[in-house]
């Protein structure tokens, strides 16, 4: 192989072990695994995070969903984000639990739940200050009351979303945290039972203290990540992913001549380039262009020149042994050093969101335990070969 990812098993089960001991949830850790688990992969990443002792998963779309039902997946999913109405019979045959945000989509979940004689499991997502999908309290509110009249549907939860826990001053967070415990509480004393109170994302678990409640929504955390400088070490998180290339060529360019895309780097000195397989299209931004660095026989070697979408040149000048098919590692660990997640998402300049579901995927997913492979998976084929009409 030329270029693939490592995601490794163990460190996930760590990282979840470490999220329950910080924040001590009630319930567990939720994976979220939206977006393939960030680009890990979600089947694995969920059984994995499930195995560990996380109580579920969560993802953003039906389709997401979906995969993970056929990939084995038996544990709770949640739906993280808005409905279609078109999915609600789905929802309910896959065994989904949807948020609702509206009176409307609680009807027709509960339709389709009472037209297949099941009962739906629900969750009331409310705003607080987040400003986007969630209900404004007033109404999420009413839909928690209203829930009691709909027989077909079991409110398995209620949660909201911090807009603001990796930020330097926490302050925002900690109101959030106010409002959504103050409204819990009215709603609690009017006796709704509300189930599952999850408020906190992997920064809010690790930074907000009593944001744990029922259950953590964890991702980012998952693959080892603090999303910022502003969150605490706690937890001792271990960097679960790796992107890794070879070696394929060298150059010794002359003194006055110029490297890759754009000339954007002069050659100054004699220097020995070597060429590695993995491109922008493989998860290397072009941002990291004369700024970022790789390992190469456990030392550092800085990119020079524009990152192309296949390829990239390393300055391997202090690294005379440095041989065609040795091995790079753009992000992760090689002997004693480490290119973590957020040093590479600094390099960037992006969050660890953002480059993580940037891993490309024609990269296979290398899956290991104990330091050693046991899965491999494919993101995505060269070819696409079911293309269907499309009917009005």
């Amino acid at each position: 192989m030329l270029c693939w990812i490592e995601v490794d098993l163990d460190s996930i089960a760590a990282n979840v072990h470490a999220l329950q001991a910080a924040a001590a949830p009630r319930q567990g850790v939720t994976a979220v695994v939206k977006a393939q688990a960030y680009g890990m992969g979600a089947a694995a990443v969920a059984q994995a995070a499930v195995s560990a002792g996380a109580r579920g998963a969560a993802v953003a779309r039906i389709g997401e969903a979906r995969r993970l039902r056929q990939a084995g997946f038996r544990e709770p999913i949640l739906l993280l984000g808005a409905l279609d109405t078109e999915d609600f019979s789905e929802i309910i045959s896959l065994k989904l639990t949807p948020t609702l945000t509206n009176w409307a989509s609680a009807l027709g979940v509960a339709d389709a739940a009472s037209a297949a004689g099941e009962i739906g499991n629900v969750q009331v997502k409310v705003d607080t200050g987040m400003t986007r999908y969630g209900a404004p309290p007033d109404e999420a509110m009413a839909i928690v009351r209203g829930l009691r009249n709909l027989p077909s549907l079991n409110l398995e939860g209620f949660y909201t979303h911090f807009a603001a826990a990796d930020d330097p001053d926490p302050f925002f967070a900690h109101q959030q945290l106010a409002r959504f415990l103050a409204i819990c509480q009215q709603l609690e004393l009017e006796g709704c039972a509300l189930g599952l109170k999850h408020a906190a994302n992997s920064a809010g678990a690790l930074r907000v203290p009593g944001a744990g409640l029922d259950t953590i929504r964890a991702g980012i955390a998952l693959a080892g990540a603090y999303a910022t400088g502003w969150v605490p070490r706690v937890g001792s998180l271990r960097g679960a992913v790796s992107l890794k290339s070879r070696v394929v060529r060298f150059h010794t360019p002359a003194v006055g001549s110029s490297i890759g895309y754009g000339r954007t780097y002069k050659v100054y000195r004699p220097m020995r380039v070597a060429l590695v397989a993995c491109g922008y299209a493989d998860g290397l931004p072009r941002a990291c262009s004369n700024r970022g660095r790789v390992l190469v026989r456990g030392q550092r070697a800085p990119l020079v020149g524009t990152v192309s979408m296949d390829m990239a040149m390393a300055d391997v000048s202090h690294l005379p042994d440095v041989e065609v098919g040795d091995e790079v590692v753009v992000l992760g660990r090689q002997a004693d050093d480490e290119i973590t997640l957020d040093e590479f998402a600094e390099s960037a300049g992006i969050i660890p969101h953002e480059l993580l579901v940037r891993l490309g995927s024609r990269a296979p997913r290398i899956y290991l335990r104990g330091g050693e492979p046991v899965l491999r998976a494919t993101l995505a084929c060269d070819e696409v070969a079911d293309l269907e009409p499309v009917t009005s």
